[in-house]
Formats: C-alpha cells, structure tokens, sequence
C-alpha cells in the first residue's frame, strides 16, 4: 500500500516538474488561442433577441362555487408528447404564410435591397419566377429560422424573434403577437357568435353584445378616418392617368414579348437557346435601384397626383437606370461571349435586354395594379362603410336598451356576479422592448471555450515533447541503462553563490 501512494507521490511531483520545466509549451498556446478567441468576437456580426409573453386566459362560464362543487379547478397535467403537440402547431401557425405576409406588409420588409439583391441575384439561376416570388420566398425563409415560439409557463407562450437590428427585432415581435391576436380574437369571436345560447345568460349577452357593438362601431369609425384620400387623389381623372400608364405598360410588354419570339427563332437558328448571361455586379445593383425606385414609383401614388412633378422626377430616375442596366448587360454579354461573332453578340445582347425590360415593367405593372386596386377598394369601401356605421349606431341605442332594462331586474343581480365569455384572451403581460445588448456573440462563453482548447493544445505540446526527449529523466532510467548501480549523485545547483 505505501509503495503504491509513493509510486503516485513520485509521479505527481515529476508530473509538476514536467509542467514547471516546459510552461511556456502551455502558456504561450493559451495566450495565443484565449487572444484569437476574443479578438474573433469583434469580426462576429452581433444578433439580438427580442421576446413577448402572452398569458391565455380560458374562464369558464359557471360561477366559482359550482366550479369548486364539481372540482372543475383541477388543472390536468398535460404530458410532454401534447405540450410539444401544441407548441408545433402554435409555431406552425404563427410562421404560417398569413401570418408572415401580413408581417411582411406591415414592416415593409420586402422594401430591404439586401433581400432584393439576393433574389436578384437568384433570378440567374430560376428565370422562371419573377424578383417579387423570389424575394417573399426568401424572406419567409429567413423568418421562420428567426422566429420561435415556446411555454412559458402554464397558461403562458412566448415569442421571440432575432435579428441583427435590435428596434426591427422588437418591432416584429410586437407586431407578431397583434396578429395573433387578431386573427385568434375573429376566430373565437364568431364561435362565441354560433355557442351561446343560454336563456339564463340574458345580461350577459346583451353585455357582451353591447360592448361589441360599441367595438364595432369605434373600430369602423376608424377604419372610415383611414380609408378616406384627398379629394384630387380618389378624383376620376387622377385615376383615368395611371390608367392610361398602365396601358402603356402593357403596350411595351407586349411589344417586347413580339420582340422576344424573334429573336428567340433566330437563337434557335444559331443553337444559342441555351444561353445563360451571370449578372455582374453593377446589373445586380442596378436591378436592385431600379426594384426600390418601383415601390416608391407605386408607393407614391396614394400621395400625389398621377401628374405630379415628384412622381415624375421618379419616373424619370427609373429609365435612367434601365437605360445603365442596358449598357450593363451589353458589357456583360461581350466580356462572356467575347469569341463570338458580332452578329450573335447582337442578338445574345437584345435578347438579355428584352428578357429584363419584361421584368422590370411586369414589376412596375403589378405594384401600380395592387396600389390602384388598394385606392379602388378604398374609394368603393367608403359608401358601405357609412352605411354599416349608421347600423352600428342603431345597434348600439338598441343594445344599451336591452341592458338597462336587464340592469333594472333585480332577479339578474345573480347573474352579473356569474359573468362569463366563452373565449380565449390573449393579454401581453410583458411586451418585447429594444435589446441592450446582443445575444451573440457569447464573449464569456467563446472566452472559456478558448481557455479550455488553449489548456489541450499546451498539454499536447508537453506530452510530445516529453515523449521526445531522450534525456535521463531519473536514477532508474541510467541504472537500467547502464546494468550498474549509481553509488551517488550531484544535486542540481541553480544559483552559485561566491562569497568575496
């Protein structure tokens, strides 16, 4: 026993010496991977996260006495395999395709000339889809890897979102959770509408009807305020203008596309049907100027006249930059066919410049088409607005009659206290705010993480050498060498010290 604890006792100390001896084989290695470690933290990109809790109030439609008599207040554990039911049809639903479109609307993310020169730029490889396909498929791409939904608690889910932009991460977020809310309130909202049906809830519903009618009304008031445009806008010359753009539109689409059949007929005379262009740099950026001068172009037609001097400077820009795209291409056409005749680079040329000029004014047709049908609905909604409103306020005088007359019965007091709402409520009961400071990079984790491969390599460095180092190391090593015993041995003297 003693002999094996001195064996160890010995093998610790040499093991000490070892690491003494060779320390720099440790701390040099460690210094330099804990130092890129950290300095690899300032090139990361920083990600923020941006969280909202909703709390999912089921109340039930019985009094708490009768609730407690039939033990309704149990909660029943669910199991694990339902919870992550739920969880993904929660995730699933709220990075559905409404969901993420209505998002995409109200943040006007697809107006980002990230997104935009990516689908640009991916157009050269599927010619087939146009940049607007393009760019919702890669944004919903990108959301769905952003966006998680988790328990939070009981009764409770949360939100979050990344992002690299801590106000748009909050923002999405936020906006997340009304959509939900919404869409969950109009679901719930015409179930309540077919279930109640309980003549001993008369003040109940006449309550819930009261004050939704008082909803309805505030809400279409509202919806009124917003739909109403400036006279000169909703006036039947402004739109015979952008109507006769878009016939205009038209007529070079379908010049182009004539234009396109031939020169198509004559590449498949010349075998050149297959014929690709890779979009350079400057065509990528040029195409993407010219996508964000459409959304302002049509964005701009809820605020001016057709003929106003500020959408026609816009205009003007536009095929100033088809005009640069143009000479793109043709740059383009001649760096990559450079060997080919002149006729075919002719026709190589024009056939890229139609095929984009049909892009780009399939582009400007739709986002002018979508805002002149959105003005359309806007003018047309107005008559029936009004009218729907005038029902509302009937509505609403008819509603507070029924509840001031049940309000008067002293044989409803009971059923005042026993109120219920046979729906789900959704409450934020911590909205998203602005991240301080980003999630990634983890600087103490990354940190750690260095220390500890910094303390591997250092001691893979010792272990090698020392298997290398051929030296005698101990008594036994010589005496084994040697076949002779050592008589005696000189202690190692690290200082010499001379006394004058």
């Amino acid at each position: 026993m003693n002999d094996s604890q001195d064996f160890k006792a010995i093998n610790l100390k040499e093991l000490i010496g070892i690491i003494k001896k060779r320390k720099w084989f440790l701390i040099v290695p460690l210094i330099i991977i804990v130092g890129i470690s950290y300095g690899t933290t300032y090139f990361l990109k920083p990600k923020y996260q941006s969280s909202t809790i909703v709390w999912i109030d089921k109340p039930s439609n019985v009094s708490r006495e009768l609730r407690n008599l039939i033990g309704s207040n149990r909660q029943i554990r669910e199991s694990r395999d339902e919870q992550q039911r739920k969880l993904l049809a929660l995730q699933t639903e709220i990075t559905s395709h409404s969901f993420l479109k209505q998002l995409i609307q109200d943040l006007k993310l697809d107006d980002d000339p990230e997104i935009t020169r990516k689908a640009a730029k991916a157009r050269e490889s599927t010619p087939e889809y146009s940049l607007e396909q393009l760019k919702y498929n890669l944004l919903v791409e990108k959301l769905r890897k952003q966006i998680k939904v988790s328990f939070y608690g009981l009764d409770q889910i949360k939100i979050t979102v990344e992002s690299e932009n801590p106000v748009l991460c909050r923002d999405m977020a936020k906006r997340l959770t009304e959509i939900m809310e919404q869409e969950k309130t109009k679901y719930e909202m015409e179930k309540i509408l077919d279930n109640q049906s309980f003549t001993d809830l008369q003040l109940q519903k006449t309550e819930y009807y009261y004050q939704l009618a008082i909803d309805s009304l505030n809400a279409a008031q509202a919806r009124l305020t917003k739909l109403q445009l400036p006279e000169n806008i909703s006036s039947e010359s402004n739109r015979m203008d952008i109507l006769a753009s878009l016939d205009k539109i038209k007529l070079e689409i379908g010049d182009y596309n004539k234009e396109l059949s031939s020169l198509q007929e004559k590449l498949k005379k010349l075998k050149l049907t297959k014929a690709r262009l890779k979009y350079t740099d400057t065509v990528v950026e040029l195409r993407t100027t010219i996508d964000g001068l459409i959304t302002t172009y049509a964005n701009m037609m809820e605020k001016y006249l057709w003929n106003n001097q500020n959408i026609i400077n816009v205009n003007i820009r536009l095929n100033n930059n088809i005009k640069l795209l143009e000479q793109a291409i043709a740059s383009a056409v001649n760096a990559q066919y450079a060997s080919y005749p002149s006729n075919q680079l002719a026709i190589l040329k024009r056939n890229f410049i139609v095929k984009e000029n049909i892009d780009i004014l399939t582009s400007k047709k739709s986002r002018l088409k979508q805002t002149l049908d959105k003005i359309d609905e806007r003018i047309n909604s107005i008559p029936k607005l009004q009218s729907e409103i005038s029902e509302l306020q009937n509505k609403v005088e008819n509603a507070r009659h029924y509840r001031d007359a049940f309000r008067s019965e002293e044989a409803t007091t009971g059923i005042l206290s026993e109120r219920a709402k046979e729906r789900t409520k959704y409450k934020v009961i911590e909205p998203a705010e602005i991240p301080l400071a980003p999630f990634w990079p983890n600087k103490p984790k990354i940190i750690i993480i260095g220390l500890v491969m910094g303390l591997i390599v250092g001691g893979a460095f010792i272990f090698i050498v020392e298997m290398l180092d051929n030296s005698f190391k101990r008594i036994e090593d010589v005496e084994r060498e040697l076949g002779i015993p050592v008589i005696a041995t000189i202690p190692k003297i690290d200082k010499l010290m001379i006394k004058k």
